[in-house]
């Protein structure tokens, strides 16, 4: 073997050797999006309705969920997984949890929609949708739900299990063939631990400076998007007449989950969101928000709850209210600072943060999940009717940090933490 080559040989490996030390500092320090992991978060699952409903103008089309989940390992996965169902009834969400248990043999894939569960049929054919190994009767959702999945690994006698094996993707799908589809988070756990007393409460500590059970939650979330009410450039350019009144917004929708989660006693979990947001021109604007349990909205929604119709400046909540008036009254515009105006740009950068620790808050706030998806409308008009048709597009945000070690005065953090985020699913499975 020449130097040469010898050289090259010590270089790879050193290469190697290299990637694989990063690849443990990533997995010892964050949640991911790209890896399997041990807890399994599908921030946003929704079913709106049946296809066969009737549109109204302007309408969003029904909207359902397809649920993607792999076993990457060699070995049979078992999983508990639990739907929490966040719909909004007689004006108060319903918090109802949900749960069913998988299992998937070596390197086995499953999915199912939403709105159809996926029963035990042994007696599915090659082209029908179930057919395949089962992974076990999974329920249907009702129709109006919105919310989040959750999939904790397990072993055999269903105990929470570092084995770091699922890794899954979710397609929302419109009965029209519009599809938005984002990568489960997974939550890495540290197999050098043995479970935590009691064993069915995930402890969400392990980070770069602490030897935990399961990896901590982000610290901050990096959104880059557009203003709300931005004007789609490429709608604008390169099709004009459907923007009627120059008008074809976009909007930004953010889901925001919080990590910590206590599924045995049905308890929803309350966290504090700060918004730190730079425009084009480095100028900083800021807004909070709470979350109870589970929330998607509007960036507008944030500081802005109403708005005017930009046809007939009629009080509005969502554009869907100005869409379908039937007149055309244009779209729901609000005074906040997301919206253009506000901002003075057409794009910004936000940072989203946990609150910290305050007199009226003497411990900060736990860490939270969160997807987002952009929804683009034109302004069509079919005979003097305003149309109006949108589209989605979901993203994982990144993120930077981790809550543990941000929060833990040993290090600089926060001195009311540092925080534990703590998942709890019922003894007994």
């Amino acid at each position: 073997m020449s130097k040469a080559l010898r050289m090259r040989c010590v270089w790879g490996l050193c290469g190697v050797l290299g990637s694989v030390l990063a690849l443990a500092s990533v997995a010892r320090a964050e949640v991911s999006t790209d890896v399997s992991g041990s807890v399994l978060v599908f921030p946003k699952v929704v079913f709106t309705g049946a296809a066969n409903l009737i549109q109204l103008p302007g309408s969003t089309p029904p909207r359902d969920t397809v649920i993607q989940i792999a076993n990457t390992s060699n070995n049979m996965v078992h999983a508990e997984c639990f739907y929490v169902n966040a719909q909004v009834v007689n004006g108060a969400p319903v918090w109802q949890i949900t749960d069913f248990t998988i299992w998937l043999t070596k390197q086995q894939p499953t999915h199912w929609v939403a709105s159809e569960g996926r029963p035990v049929d042994p007696s599915d054919y090659p082209g029908t949708d179930g057919f395949g190994i089962d992974p076990g009767a999974i329920p249907p959702v009702p129709e109006g739900f919105e919310g989040e999945l959750k999939c904790v690994e397990v072993d055999a006698s269903g105990t929470p299990f570092a084995g770091n094996n699922l890794k899954g993707e979710a397609l929302i799908r419109t009965s029209t063939g519009d599809v938005s589809k984002s990568n489960a988070v997974a939550i890495l756990g540290n197999p050098d631990l043995v479970p935590g007393n009691p064993p069915n409460v995930l402890t969400l500590d392990n980070s770069v400076n602490h030897d935990g059970e399961f990896n901590a939650c982000p610290n901050t979330w990096l959104l880059n998007h557009f203003a709300d009410g931005a004007q789609n450039p490429v709608i604008e350019e390169f099709n004009p007449t459907w923007c009627a009144n120059g008008l074809c917004p976009i909007r930004t929708l953010l889901t925001v989950v919080p990590c910590t989660q206590d599924f045995e006693n049905d308890v929803p979990s309350q966290v504090t969101v700060q918004f730190a947001i730079t425009n084009e021109l480095e100028e900083n604007f800021s807004a909070s928000t709470t979350v109870t349990c589970w929330e998607t909205f509007q960036l507008s929604d944030v500081d802005a709850s109403t708005g005017k119709c930009s046809g007939n400046s009629a009080p509005c909540t969502t554009d869907q209210q100005c869409i379908g008036s039937g007149t055309g009254e244009g779209f729901c515009l609000k005074s906040s600072v997301f919206s253009a105006g506000g901002l003075g740009t057409p794009t910004a950068f936000t940072q989203i943060t946990p609150a910290g620790s305050s007199i009226n808050n003497p411990v900060p706030d736990g860490g939270v999940i969160t997807l987002a998806e952009e929804q683009h409308y034109n302004n069509k008009t079919i005979m003097g009717a305003q149309v109006s048709n949108s589209a989605f597009a979901a993203w994982n945000p990144q993120f930077t940090g981790n809550r543990y070690d941000a929060t833990d005065p040993g290090q600089g953090g926060d001195p009311g933490g540092p925080v534990i985020d703590l998942i709890t699913i019922p003894q007994g499975f």
